[in-house]
């Protein structure tokens, strides 16, 4: 395997990207949770949900469609119109959140902490998107070595700052806030150097505009709806603790959930960031190419997930003093559950390449949309009797009703595609 990812550039490039990701990820989770009071955490984690919300609906649904038309438009020899499409479309969408952040700030009252940071929370999210777009863009045109420097210069200022700022003064949310944008833009500079000769509209027709958007539109609408309900599933527990207990509970319940995920995101953005680029390519020549990768690699993925959650269990206090700090050690019981639960889950992610590839993902719309109605149900009763623990009952129900009903849909839908491939060679 080692061998295979020196020999190979763009595996090289790829380990690397999701390396850096992952120790930059680690390092600014540690730094954030021993210079932090857990009150102050509880805010950035608050933010962090805010944020994914704006990148959510509807920019990530419709970074998954412009993800799937790219190799379809470069065989055609129409990517530069594609991509000036995408471009003009993300700005007039920001354009109309812009609009709608100044309105919600006029006439909705809000408390002096959310008052003071109002628009640095708005620059971030900003940010946010265009880093989220040009790194789908790269990372579907596969400039691995592109996306490496462009990540580790921004976590390189990212880490940077942040130690500057503890040495200096103290570190406040609107510095992290601050910091954040900073390496948002010097990331997505990096990035957007390798697109220059691209921003050009001379050929642009209103028809090509037309087709173009509608056809990433489609593609996306159902991922729009799912964005909304799955941000119910990630993040209204958050929301919930804030309003039934305090920004501390919010903070030691946030802090565990995310190193939950670390791992399982980990592996899974090394093969999903190497692979599907390449998996929507044969897709176009092979339409059981994806379906018989998926094969091979879940029972491999399943049984390196199964090994970690055994390490997991047995060393979870370890694993929260060297990734965070001991005053999260409150909840570290809770550590192997949650990422047990979040390894099905990214499993089942998994499972749904092969629907994504066919451009069918309108059969996800109930697996997402249940799960997302769960959370907001039950979460506001188990977290209003049980507090911290509702919310881990609250999570495990719903992540798990949702790789439940992700991997029914795959089955069938690999089931009928089986069936209509047999009937078509007969």
């Amino acid at each position: 395997m080692i061998k295979k990812i020196l020999t190979d550039k763009e595996l090289f490039w790829t380990f690397v990207y999701q390396l850096i990701t992952l120790v930059g990820g680690l390092l600014l989770i540690k730094i954030l949770a021993t210079t932090l009071s857990t009150e102050t955490y509880g805010y950035y984690t608050l933010i962090m949900s805010i944020s994914a919300l704006v990148i959510m609906l509807p920019f990530s649904a419709l970074m998954q469609g412009v993800s799937r038309y790219i190799s379809i438009y470069k065989k055609k020899e129409k990517y530069n119109n594609f991509f000036i499409v995408v471009i003009i479309l993300n700005f007039f969408i920001i354009s109309l959140y812009i609009i709608f952040a100044i309105i919600f700030k006029n006439i909705y009252e809000l408390s002096d902490t959310w008052n003071d940071i109002y628009y640095m929370v708005v620059l971030f999210s900003i940010s946010e998107i265009f880093k989220v777009l040009f790194r789908t863009i790269n990372n579907t045109n596969r400039e691995r070595k592109n996306l490496s420097l462009s990540i580790s210069l921004e976590f390189s200022l990212k880490i940077g700052l942040l130690f500057l700022v503890y040495f200096y003064t103290q570190i406040s949310i609107k510095y992290i806030l601050l910091i954040l944008v900073l390496s948002n833009i010097l990331s997505v500079w990096v990035m957007i150097s390798k697109y220059r000769n691209l921003f050009t509209i001379k050929y642009l027709s209103l028809k090509q505009f037309k087709v173009y958007t509608l056809r990433i539109w489609v593609f996306a609408t159902p991922l729009i709806v799912w964005a909304i309900f799955g941000w119910l599933r990630d993040m209204s527990n958050r929301w919930y603790l804030d309003y039934f207990l305090d920004k501390e509970q919010v903070a030691l319940f946030a802090m565990i959930s995310s190193i939950a995920m670390v791992a399982p995101t980990a592996l899974s953005g090394l093969i999903g960031g190497f692979i599907i680029p390449i998996l929507y390519q044969k897709d176009n020549s092979d339409k059981s190419y994806v379906g018989k990768f998926l094969l091979k690699t879940m029972p491999l993925v399943l049984f390196v997930f199964l090994l970690s959650f055994m390490v997991t269990y047995i060393f979870k206090n370890e694993i929260i003093l060297i990734i965070a700090d001991e005053k999260y050690l409150e909840l570290s019981w809770m550590l192997p559950w949650m990422f047990l639960t979040f390894c099905i889950y990214t499993l089942s992610m998994m499972a749904t390449y092969e629907i994504f590839a066919h451009k069918q993902t309108k059969k996800l719309i109930w697996s997402s949309i249940i799960p997302g109605i769960i959370s907001i149900v039950c979460g506001y009763f188990f977290i209003k009797f049980f507090g911290v623990e509702g919310a881990l009952y609250n999570y495990i129900i719903t992540y798990l009703s949702y790789a439940l009903l992700t991997f029914y849909i795959v089955i069938k839908y690999t089931k009928s595609n089986k069936l209509k491939r047999l009937l078509l060679d007969n």
